[in-house]
């Protein structure tokens, strides 16, 4: 039996094609056997030989010989997952209006496996209505549609729209060919820190960075669900291709989710959701001038997960215990009281302002699951797989 996973990466004629050959490099250190297809634009811009070497496999244009009239079909059959980078602004429109012009569109057209598009232009082509309209309509197709990222373009420009490190590319397309064990299902997610005001220019916040909702948003993404995620003003990004509700304070957070938690099948809960917020906004700015000293008086904020947990119908239910030394018992007893199918228990030592932690994976009526400390990445992956083995329904 053939374990070999299979990638066709299609790349098209923006500056970034010459990063193609690194890409297929690191794909094929993971096992992953590459056949690349050229639009007619980038074959000025990175070479067929190159590509052919490194991939180890023949090189597809639209200047095929005659043999290969129907290769458009064979790679649909041949390939796992269709990988478009970089896409230019030209070739997502195709993809989104089913404009079969060339070999890499009419393959687009008859694949109907996974496809993965990783977005490369100008910052003023990347922030147009027309892009970001087709790029609305792709991931409503079920395409992951990657983010860009920001720095200095080709042109000189500086700003959103380049492509992603080869390196991130790689890993979106090895996590992409993972099972979608999450297919069909509506994911709700809570995200970031969140900020409440003390007068008009100071807050009360935390220092959650996002990462970690970012992370499981972008595994629930690749596993198949529809992601939506409620986010306060996290500083990490939140990938492409998920629904976006941007909040500040406890109180907003807890209105989006009480709005959308009926329609969802998962919710997950990482956001830092403040416990208290002042008593009382004061207007305008506080000056020092006023006073020598200033004492803040703060009330509880109500409880989002409790809430929810006495809300839920069908929905399983996720929630993070953050806490001096993540103890297991206390995590255990917040999941019974809050209602939750799953507490996922992490150390405030090991999870702030962190890019990787440990974890320990609490579900009902099963042993605890210790995570060694590893990238937020991978532990949102591990997380997104314990939760697709929760039986439906669990929780009556």
């Amino acid at each position: 039996m053939d374990t070999v996973q299979r990638v066709v990466l299609g790349i098209t004629g923006g500056i970034a094609a010459y990063k193609a050959p690194q890409l297929i490099r690191l794909l094929g250190k993971s096992g992953v056997a590459v056949k690349a297809v050229l639009t007619p634009s980038a074959r000025s811009l990175v070479g067929e030989e190159t590509l052919r070497v490194v991939s180890c496999n023949p090189v597809y244009t639209d200047a095929l010989p005659a043999s290969f009239d129907m290769a458009h079909i064979e790679l649909a059959k041949w390939g796992q997952l269709l990988l478009v980078c970089p896409a230019t602004a030209n070739t997502i429109a195709k993809l989104a209006h089913g404009i079969a012009d060339n070999l890499l569109t009419t393959l687009a057209l008859s694949f109907e496996h996974r496809i993965v598009i990783a977005p490369a232009m100008n910052t003023a082509m990347w922030n147009g209505a027309g892009v970001q309209a087709n790029i609305g309509v792709l991931a409503s197709r079920g395409a992951i549609v990657l983010p860009v990222d920001e720095g200095e373009l080709a042109c000189g420009d500086l700003g959103p729209g380049r492509l992603l490190p080869v390196e991130t590319i790689a890993e979106y397309a090895l996590a992409a060919l993972a099972p979608r064990v999450l297919a069909g299902k509506k994911v709700l997610i809570s995200s970031g820190p969140t900020v409440e005001a003390i007068d008009a220019v100071r807050v009360i916040s935390n220092r959650s960075s996002g990462k970690m909702g970012a992370m499981l948003a972008r595994a629930a993404l690749l596993a198949g669900a529809d992601v939506c995620v409620v986010s306060g003003p996290a500083a990490f990004p939140l990938p492409g291709g998920c629904r976006v509700i941007p909040v500040r304070s406890a109180a907003d957070m807890k209105a989006a989710l009480d709005k959308e938690f009926a329609a969802c099948d998962i919710c997950i809960m990482a956001a830092a959701v403040s416990d208290f917020r002042p008593a009382a906004v004061l207007e305008g700015k506080k000056h020092r001038s006023d006073s020598s000293a200033w004492s803040l008086d703060l009330v509880a904020n109500p409880d989002v997960l409790e809430g929810l947990g006495r809300a839920k119908t069908r929905q399983v239910l996720v929630g993070f215990s953050l806490d001096s030394g993540a103890s297991e018992a206390a995590a255990a007893a917040k999941m019974k009281k809050k209602n939750c199918d799953m507490m996922i228990a992490n150390a405030v030592e090991s999870a702030m302002e962190t890019d990787a932690t440990a974890a320990t994976i609490i579900c009902k009526d099963k042993p605890a699951e210790h995570i060694a400390t590893s990238d937020k990445r991978k532990l949102a992956e591990v997380i997104v797989r314990r939760i697709a083995r929760i039986p439906e329904h669990s929780h009556e």
